[in-house]
């Protein structure tokens, strides 16, 4: 020994071997395999989500305003309306311009005002889509960052208008699925085909402050956030645009 100690001997245990657990394929709803994914799918199809930025001024005024305009189409019978915020902060209350107009449209106005809090975009929210609105492109994004999949099916509401109102005769009609997700269908095929009739921004909110550029014209400006003017003229285009969808919906144009 020449006076120095070996390192002590440090054994390790051997590691116990991987083993493969398969899981039976169940769905959320407690049914097994493709009848649980069947029962999944068919409730996303009639989901219609809207999203915008912060949920408490753009969306849920179109949510309401889709909820109630789809209640009186036969085809949308067990349809429903949703929304969400891509940069919402979770549990804030409607903005007061918002309330103040659904209060005024019909009594289940105020019940809807008084539940709604905001609630953040998520995965699962996209998911149980079949048709997602957004206010802007910015959040259009959003909805594609979080699911690529859900490209096909997500539109600004403009968009969505301006593409089932587009002079397009040769596109395939879709079938199956429900009324919501042939309409997402439908649309989506007409892209590329037919640009968009891209209209001029509206003249109350078409240049932000002194000479400032443009808003998109597939846009719902977000006025909340530009003064009392802006923030009417958004929710009218909100209002007046939902009326157009609502009587595509009617007139089953695609």
């Amino acid at each position: 020994m020449d006076g120095h100690s070996s390192p002590p001997l440090v054994v390790r245990p051997a590691r116990a071997p991987v083993v493969l657990c398969v899981v039976p394929s169940t769905g959320r709803l407690g049914l097994a395999g493709i009848e649980g994914r069947a029962v999944l799918d068919e409730n996303r199809g009639r989901n219609l989500l809207v999203v915008c930025a912060a949920n408490v001024c753009r969306s849920p005024l179109a949510e309401y305003l889709l909820e109630r305009g789809m209640r009186s189409i036969p085809e949308f019978e067990g349809h429903s309306s949703s929304s969400a915020g891509a940069s919402a902060v979770a549990g804030a209350a409607i903005c007061a311009r918002v309330d103040e107009r659904v209060w005024a449209t019909a009594p289940d106005g105020a019940d809807f005002a008084r539940a709604h809090r905001s609630r953040v975009l998520t995965a699962a929210l996209v998911a149980g889509s079949g048709l997602i609105l957004t206010a802007s492109k910015a959040e259009r994004a959003a909805v594609a960052r979080i699911d690529p999949s859900a490209r096909s099916r997500t539109f600004t509401l403009r968009e969505a208008v301006a593409l089932a109102e587009a002079d397009v005769d040769d596109t395939p009609a879709a079938v199956g699925g429900s009324v919501l997700e042939r309409f997402a269908a439908s649309a989506h095929a007409r892209r590329g085909l037919a640009a968009p009739a891209v209209r001029a921004a509206r003249s109350s909110f078409s240049r932000w402050f002194r000479g400032r550029a443009e808003g998109d014209p597939l846009d719902v400006i977000d006025g909340h956030v530009l003064g009392d003017r802006q923030h009417e003229a958004a929710l009218d285009d909100v209002t007046a645009t939902v009326d157009r969808l609502l009587d595509v919906f009617r007139r089953g144009v695609l």
